[in-house]
C-alpha cells in the first residue's frame, strides 16, 4: 500500500516540477513523507514510531550517542543517506521502472537511520549534508552499532 503511495507522490512530484514549483518550494514533500514512513517500516520491524528508535533493539547508535543516552542527554536521530538525496533517488529509479518487490530491496539497502549525540550530527552536516555517499558517517569519523552490540567500556 504505501509503495502505491510513494508512487503517486513520485508521480505529482514530478508533475508540479513540470508546472514550475521546486523541490524546496514543496513538490518533493509528499514522497519524502512516506519514504520517511516506508523506510522504518521495512528496515525496523516493529518499530511504532520513528522517535522511538532509541528503543530498539538494533537501535544503530554511535558509541558516544549511546553514552550520552544512557546519561539521560539529548540524541537526534539522522538519515544516514541524506533524505532529500534518497528520495530523488528513490523517485528516480520508479521512474525507471522498478517494481515494487525491487523497491522493497531498494529501501533496505539504502534507507538507514542512526542515532547520534548533537556534535556529532553538527560535524557531519558541516562535511555533507546533503550529497549521497557511502562513507558518509565514516568520512565524519562516526561508526555506528547496532545497541545490543556495544560495550560500555571506557
Amino acid at each position: 500500500m504505501l509503495t502505491k503511495m510513494f508512487r503517486l507522490a513520485a508521480t505529482l512530484r514530478n508533475e508540479m516540477l513540470k508546472a514550475g514549483f521546486t523541490d524546496n518550494g514543496g513538490a518533493i514533500h509528499s514522497a519524502e513523507r512516506i519514504l520517511n514512513i516506508l523506510g522504518p517500516l521495512i528496515c525496523y520491524p516493529g518499530l511504532t514510531h520513528i522517535n522511538n528508535l532509541r528503543n530498539h533493539p538494533n537501535a544503530p547508535f554511535s558509541k558516544k550517542a549511546l553514552i550520552a543516552h544512557c546519561a539521560g542527554e539529548k540524541i537526534l536521530i539522522e538519515h544516514v543517506a541524506p533524505h532529500r538525496a534518497l528520495t530523488r533517488l528513490a523517485i528516480e529509479q520508479i521512474d525507471n521502472g522498478m517494481n515494487d518487490d525491487e523497491f522493497i530491496i531498494f529501501i533496505k539497502e539504502n534507507f538507514q537511520l542512526a542515532l547520534l549525540t548533537v556534535a556529532e550530527t553538527s560535524h557531519l552536516n558541516q562535511i555533507n549534508r546533503s550529497n549521497l555517499d557511502p562513507n558518509r558517517l565514516k568520512s565524519a569519523g562516526i561508526d555506528i552499532f547496532a545497541k545490543q552490540h556495544i560495550t560500555m567500556s571506557k
